[in-house]
């Protein structure tokens, strides 16, 4: 199991947490969401627990309809930030192809 944990600002931070649509747009894969904001702010963020490699690979192919959801929910694309979980004790070691 991956788990990403993911940062951006929305232009309205209680809509964003009433209204976003990531469960709808990628539930259907397993994903599950843990959602969480800064207080005062427009910061929010998630922690997605993403069950396997297919649905990371999913993702990954759906960007359209992943930058759509977005763009609707408000997000401020260029302050996204992503940090995947590392095995405790170490770091990933890079993917040879």
């Amino acid at each position: 199991m991956k788990k990403l944990l993911v940062t951006y600002q929305v232009k309205d931070a209680d809509w964003w947490l009433l209204n976003n649509k990531l469960e709808q747009t990628v539930g259907h894969l397993g994903i599950r969401f843990e959602f969480f904001r800064k207080r005062h702010s427009q910061l929010v963020g998630y922690i997605a627990h993403i069950p396997n490699e297919d649905a990371m690979r999913d993702i990954l192919l759906n960007t359209t309809t992943v930058s759509t959801r977005l763009k609707e929910n408000g997000v401020l694309l260029e302050t996204i930030e992503i940090l995947e979980a590392v095995p405790s004790g170490g770091v990933s070691q890079p993917v040879v192809q």
